[in-house]
């Protein structure tokens, strides 16, 4: 079972539409698994990991969710990561 993401449990109120699958895996708006890529020097985060969607950059596509966000929500609700 899968599960769509909550914004309550995330410091932020606006979030793009994404779902952990029972995979593990992360899905973007587009319901395919996105990509885990790590910022560059040029962001404030430089170093921080996140997840985007994998037509991205040839796609105008702005999927984008901080790795330690959907962590906050794993350890908040344990059955949204319920691997089979």
């Amino acid at each position: 079972m899968s599960s769509s993401s909550s914004s309550s449990i995330l410091p932020f109120k606006k979030l793009k539409s994404f779902r952990l699958g029972t995979d593990g895996n992360v899905y973007c708006n587009h319901n395919m698994v996105a990509v885990l890529r790590v910022a560059g020097s040029r962001s404030f985060r430089h170093g921080h990991e996140f997840y985007g969607c994998p037509l991205w950059p040839e796609s105008d596509s702005k999927f984008f969710i901080w790795k330690e966000y959907v962590d906050v929500m794993l350890v908040k609700d344990p059955t949204l990561n319920n691997k089979k």
